[in-house]
């Protein structure tokens, strides 16, 4: 599948040489370069590049990220409802620490924000910064060494951690070492580097976090009703789906806490998720049908008594079924969206790599489907005839679901 530049990366080590944070870089040009708020909409793009896309390589997004903002970022409220556990604004050396400046970087200190100041070449202007950051990133090219071995016992006082930038060679790294820096960062160390993946449209991260909130296995009802009830439309068609005939229920279902109870919780889960990719893909429907009677015939075959020796929960495997293509709905390799979902080890396992009960009954199932004649030779007759009977009870399901859908 096709990558695209997201962002770039340059990694931040301590003194030994342990990768302990990485600055994220904009790459790209998808704003007017001659615009006033240019840097404002390169910070924008970036936050939706890192939190929103699926990234190929490993860039060890456990780690602190240090990310450039300007006066205009801090002063558009473009902060997260929840300060975010592992990101850190990097205050660009363009902002002047005014009275507003100082009050706004207060109250998201407060709000548990952190903070870095980038290019400190020892401004007395910029010291009534350092209580509210937890860097400090001097600028070793554009400072005088003398003067900085001077003031660096006042800096040391200042609370926050030492970082020494740009560094360019070893005697440079041996010199900031001993004198004392926390963290180190220079093309001596590692260059930036470029980190590409798939970016997902808003709609298809929303509906893809919803299914990674459906998909906990730890989820209470009630929340399953509050997840589902805060989109309108899905609620809608959550309520209509079940009083359609498919469940011939004998009393109409009036609100999504009401169906959780009389459907169950597993059910309700499924039909969630089957909505939300269905509704936010762009996939032929030929594919959902692919999808539901593979997931159905799984449930099916997990519920019978005969099933050759695996065991499996039916509704862990309806819904390694229904994930088994969503690399093919997002367009992103299923690896890296898994990632982002909160799935047991198991049902992660049976997805990537067929290696438990859950994955050898996909394997089996997909093979059925594709008339694999491996699949029927290491199949006895009552399995075969088993999954015969499922598949086709699946079948009729998914096109009396289908018809709904569309």
């Amino acid at each position: 599948m096709e990558k695209t530049v997201l962002f770039a990366r340059q990694p931040i080590f301590d003194k030994n040489c342990t990768m302990v944070a990485n600055e994220l870089l904009y790459r790209g040009d998808a704003f007017d370069n001659s615009s006033d708020d240019k840097n404002l909409v390169a910070t924008r793009d970036l936050l939706v590049n890192v939190c929103t896309s699926v990234i190929n390589d490993n860039i060890n997004l456990d780690l602190p990220m240090l990310i450039n903002v300007d006066m205009d970022f801090l002063e558009a409220d473009y902060f997260f409802p929840v300060p975010p556990h592992n990101l850190i604004f990097e205050i660009l050396e363009t902002v002047e620490p005014t009275e507003a400046v100082l009050k706004k970087v207060s109250q998201l200190r407060r709000l548990g924000y952190e903070f870095a100041l980038d290019d400190y070449v020892l401004e007395p202007s910029k010291d009534a910064l350092f209580k509210y950051l937890k860097i400090l990133k001097i600028d070793l090219l554009d400072i005088d060494f003398a003067q900085l071995e001077l003031a660096f016992p006042r800096l040391k006082k200042a609370g926050c951690l030492l970082l020494a930038e740009k560094i360019e060679d070893q005697q440079m790294f041996d010199k900031c070492v001993a004198m004392g820096f926390d963290l180190f960062q220079g093309y001596f160390l590692e260059k930036p580097s470029i980190v590409s993946g798939q970016k997902i449209d808003g709609n298809k991260n929303s509906s893809l976090q919803l299914v990674a909130k459906l998909s906990r296995s730890d989820i209470e009802a009630t929340e399953v009703a509050e997840i589902i009830s805060r989109d309108p439309v899905l609620t809608v068609k959550i309520l209509s789906l079940i009083n359609c005939p498919i469940y011939q229920l004998v009393r109409e279902i009036k609100s999504v806490k009401d169906a959780v109870v009389r459907l169950g919780l597993n059910v309700v889960k499924q039909w969630a998720m089957i909505l939300t990719l269905a509704s936010h893909s762009s996939q032929p429907n030929e594919l959902f049908r692919t999808l539901l009677i593979r997931a159905k015939t799984l449930a099916l075959f997990s519920e019978s008594p005969i099933t050759g020796g695996v065991k499996t929960d039916s509704s862990e495997s309806f819904l390694v079924g229904l994930l088994s293509g969503i690399d093919a709905i997002f367009q992103a390799d299923i690896k890296e969206i898994l990632e982002k979902l909160t799935l047991s080890d198991s049902i992660k396992s049976a997805l990537l790599y067929n290696d438990n009960d859950l994955g050898k009954l996909l394997e089996n199932t997909i093979g059925i489907e594709r008339l694999d004649e491996k699949v029927f030779a290491r199949l006895s007759k009552q399995e075969i005839e088993l999954f015969r009977k499922c598949y086709q009870e699946a079948l009729k399901w998914a096109d009396e679901v289908m018809n709904y859908l569309e």
